[in-house]
């Protein structure tokens, strides 16, 4: 029996985005284990069926010393593990982990780049300096038939494709992690009171600033819905908020925070609107459960995004980092039931047949036994 090894940063990330591809994976018969930060949910993994390994990484840390140690710590799980095939999430362990790879011997890997994130979004030098890097060694990786690469939108396919990964060989298009869409359902009515809900961490590269702002814009005429952010703050990523910003918004009336919850498809349901101002995205989840649930959608015009939403067909997108945008449309979509119930209709449809979780894990399948047979 062939063994698959995913490797994620948390095991609510996993729950979150990967079960899919994993079910997948055992029942084409691999042997699957997750190595991943063990906190709360380690009894659920293990409960589905999968192994479970601890790992204790620098979330997020791009200094040199960090770096070297988690590229060890890689390293030594592989060898003990002995994989037939790797599976890294996000673009920081995909980096990491196939230099891992090489140091151990263990390179077939296939890399799901979620998202470029913030190396990719800031014109820091820190920044740049490991932009650089990243693209070096990544085109590196390109060389190797064994190492493929998995992008979530075109805009990312393209940065790939000019590092030397090849189209249906190393390099594949595959939108999302998938959503239930049988967990993930509309309601037959609109909630009695309005809510636009932004669900994700609290960054400001999501684009809770622009929100915030625009939610003082349409208090400023009277037209202030009642705006939830459902997520928390993270203060390993440099991107991230604080809970005194928080504090503040809410003591000013323009936002209420719920925290980070699990029961995303009922708040959703208690919604009227969804909303992600983000800078840039691979394929946004919190995007792909509103669709699931039929809501409409406002997001801005970015790599990701206008991956899901198609302006004027299951959402309105607007300007990058435009708060006046965001409260155009959000006032737009309050003023018209019509609208709202022709974009929500046509979310749902989009995820009964494209993204759904099953066509999603069916696809990642075929990469991993495409590279697992090199």
């Amino acid at each position: 029996m062939k063994k698959a090894l995913i490797v994620v940063a948390e095991d609510w990330s996993f729950l979150s985005h990967r079960v899919p591809l994993a079910r997948a994976l055992n029942e084409d018969g691999f042997n699957v284990t997750i190595a991943c930060r063990l906190s709360t949910h380690q009894k659920t993994i293990e409960d589905m069926g999968f192994h479970t390994v601890g790992l204790e990484l620098a979330r997020e840390s791009i200094s040199p010393s960090s770096a070297i140690k988690t590229i060890r710590a890689l390293a030594r799980l592989y060898k003990d593990q002995k994989p037939d095939v790797i599976v890294h999430s996000s673009l920081f362990l995909s980096f990491l982990g196939s230099l891992a790879g090489l140091v151990s011997g263990y390179h077939k890997n296939v890399n799901l780049i979620t998202g470029l994130g913030f190396v990719f979004i800031s014109n820091s030098l820190k920044a740049k300096l490991v932009r650089m890097a990243v693209k070096f060694w990544f085109r590196i990786f390109a060389r190797m038939k064994s190492i493929a690469v998995v992008v979530q939108n075109q805009d990312d396919k393209e940065i790939f494709a000019k590092l030397g990964f090849k189209q249906g060989s190393t390099l594949h298009v595959i939108r999302g992690s998938g959503v239930d869409d049988q967990a993930y359902v509309p309601t037959d009515k609109e909630p009695k009171q309005a809510q636009v809900t932004f669900v994700g961490r609290i960054l400001w590269a999501k684009g809770v600033e622009e929100l915030v702002e625009a939610a003082r814009l349409l208090k400023a005429k009277g037209k202030l819905p009642k705006i939830v952010l459902v997520g928390e703050p993270d203060p390993g990523n440099p991107q991230s908020a604080t809970e005194d910003d928080i504090l503040n918004w809410t003591k000013d009336g323009l936002v209420e925070s719920w925290g980070r919850r699990s029961d995303i498809a009922d708040i959703y349901q208690q919604s009227t609107i969804a909303i992600l101002p983000s800078w840039r995205e691979g394929l946004p989840k919190s995007l792909l459960e509103a669709a699931a649930c039929g809501l409409p959608m406002i997001t801005t015009d970015v790599p990701g995004c206008r991956e899901i939403v198609t302006h004027e067909e299951n959402g309105l997108l607007v300007p990058l980092k435009s708060a006046q945008g965001l409260a155009d449309a959000i006032e737009r979509l309050m003023n018209d039931r019509v609208l709202r119930q022709r974009l929500g209709r046509n979310a749902r449809k989009l995820v009964e047949t494209e993204l759904n979780q099953k066509a999603i894990g069916q696809q990642t399948l075929a990469v991993v036994k495409q590279v697992s047979q090199v």
